[in-house]
């Protein structure tokens, strides 16, 4: 693996509430390439974090469960959070100057609201109220794309070594409407969101100097009906993908090892539950 070289960069990128079945059932020609050049493998939500966006989410930012960071839902954030920094924070500590960045269309992964904000650093968020819409699946839609179009132009015209991408649509279709055809559309357009992003890399002008590692990351999953929460095995089987340098033959991940390969990536000292991938 490159470590502490300069050559490495990262992106993780979140697809929030999608069901691991249905997922492999859905037309996703990019998370197939991806999983082809790397892994794509199902994760079983740690038994200590309810299957909520908030705990889970903290544990890929930080690296510990929800024991530790103390999110146990989308309420108000804990002060023990306060002593877990998540992985782009740890990254921007130990390497002065290093450009980082974060968008989301769920605010608390980037506000003050919230468990959040989940991750530290100022980041993006649409200015679309998906709540005050009578339509909330058209409007996370909506914001997924002012997502994508920001992110698009952050690895366009910065350096951004690594970074976080967060889309919501699935999640709020599934709350929505439910795990029907809409729901696995959902999950298609989120497919053509990471294509977009990964052709934008590959025409970076350094691009030839750069060593990639890209992890996608769903948070839960969802009964039948829509929703989450619970302890069945649809709501707590999620999935992670990767492909890059180290990545490697992969037999198990958990969410926590995100944050600890972001670590082992960039040489740095963080303190995680997780193992870097292919340590499992």
């Amino acid at each position: 693996m490159l470590t502490g070289t300069g050559a490495e960069h990262l992106l993780v990128v979140g697809f929030d509430g999608v069901r691991y079945d249905t997922l492999q059932a859905a037309h996703t020609p990019v998370l197939d390439d991806l999983s082809a050049r790397g892994v794509l493998l199902p994760v079983q939500v740690d038994r200590r974090n309810p299957t909520i966006s908030g705990p889970v989410w903290s544990t890929v930012a930080t690296g510990v469960n929800a024991d530790r960071h103390g999110v146990l839902g989308n309420g108000d954030r804990p002060r023990q959070r306060e002593q877990f920094a998540d992985f782009l924070q740890v990254l921007r500590q130990q390497r002065p100057g290093v450009d980082t960045f974060v968008a989301a269309s769920w605010p608390p992964i980037v506000a003050r609201q919230g468990p959040g904000p989940i991750f530290a650093q100022p980041g993006w968020q649409p200015g679309i109220d998906r709540e005050a819409d009578e339509d909330v699946p058209a409007a996370s839609r909506r914001a997924d794309d002012a997502v994508l179009a920001y992110a698009v132009e952050q690895l366009r015209t910065r350096e951004a070594t690594a970074a976080f991408v967060y889309f919501g649509e699935v999640d709020e279709y599934g709350h929505w409407r439910g795990t029907g055809e809409g729901y696995t559309t959902s999950i298609e357009r989120c497919d053509q969101r990471l294509g977009e992003l990964l052709a934008t890399i590959d025409a970076r002008p350094a691009r030839a100097q750069e060593e990639w590692t890209v992890v996608v990351v769903t948070d839960h999953g969802h009964v039948d009906g829509g929703g989450h929460g619970g302890e069945s095995e649809l709501e707590r089987t999620a999935w992670i993908a990767a492909a890059g340098p180290g990545v490697g033959a992969v037999s198990a991940l958990c969410h926590g090892d995100i944050a600890a390969h972001a670590a082992q990536l960039f040489d740095l000292s963080m303190d995680v539950e997780g193992v870097p991938f292919g340590e499992r």
